[in-house]
């Protein structure tokens, strides 16, 4: 609770006890004395009342310009690099910009979805893997947020695995609002999440990988923060699938 909050719910206090006492029997200097002290804390009550709304709102247009400017921040070169992916004939230089555009992504996630401490990280299937023993994992380190780097390897030779490249082969999206309802088999191998939210990254019929956000507590994440993951994972499913 803010000092201004509690100066004016006791200056609220003080105008009604000033307004309780006017009927009582006193010296005329007493009776004025108290009523302008009620009014003028009546006064202070609203003015700072006052204040902390628009205080809020400046702190919510602050924040607006901030989201705004983070958005520009990594939007912006996001936007030239799917330009110089297009344009390329060099084959190298293509596969350099993806990769600059996954870690991009990945930045994007993390910084504008959930709370400051949220984590989000790009998992792509290992190639040429046997049947049966397919494996998706975070691969060159592509993850950004808390200082906590996430679970890196699914196997298809456990449930969770299974589960995630399901959704890789069907271009679907997860919301698991607290990781404790899910069933045993389903639950993290740590505890340094307990919310996320998995969505495949494809262009067309084509499958990349899966971008993922986490977050410590549920409630971090909620069901609008789905579509956010979603675009941010089209975009990137376009850009990996420029001149192949």
């Amino acid at each position: 609770m803010g000092k201004g909050v509690i100066a004016a719910g006791g200056l609220a206090v003080l105008a009604y006890v000033a307004q309780m006492v006017i009927g009582l029997d006193m010296a005329s200097w007493v009776f004025w004395t108290i009523t302008s002290v009620g009014a003028v804390a009546t006064l202070t009550t609203v003015l700072l009342a006052n204040r902390r709304v628009a205080t809020s709102h400046q702190a919510a247009e602050a924040a607006t310009k901030n989201q705004r400017r983070a958005f520009e921040d990594v939007l912006v070169p996001l936007a030239l690099n799917l330009d110089h992916i297009v344009s390329s004939s060099d084959v190298t230089e293509r596969r350099a910009l993806k990769q600059q555009t996954k870690l991009a992504i990945v930045s994007l996630a993390a910084n504008l979805i959930g709370p400051p401490d949220a984590r989000a990280c790009f998992l792509e299937e290992t190639p040429n893997r046997a049947p049966g023993a397919r494996e998706i994992k975070c691969q060159n380190a592509l993850w950004s947020g808390r200082n906590v780097a996430p679970v890196t390897v699914f196997r298809e030779t456990d449930r969770r695995g299974r589960e995630l490249l399901k959704m890789l082969d069907e271009g679907t999206s997860l919301f698991v609002p607290d990781v404790d309802q899910l069933p045993h088999d389903l639950k993290p191998d740590s505890d340094t999440y307990r919310t996320y939210i998995t969505c495949a990254v494809t262009s067309g019929d084509r499958a990349f990988g899966l971008l993922a956000v986490d977050c410590l507590k549920p409630g971090d994440l909620h069901q609008d923060d789905v579509t956010m993951v979603e675009v941010f994972a089209r975009m990137l499913g376009v850009a990996l699938a420029a001149r192949r």
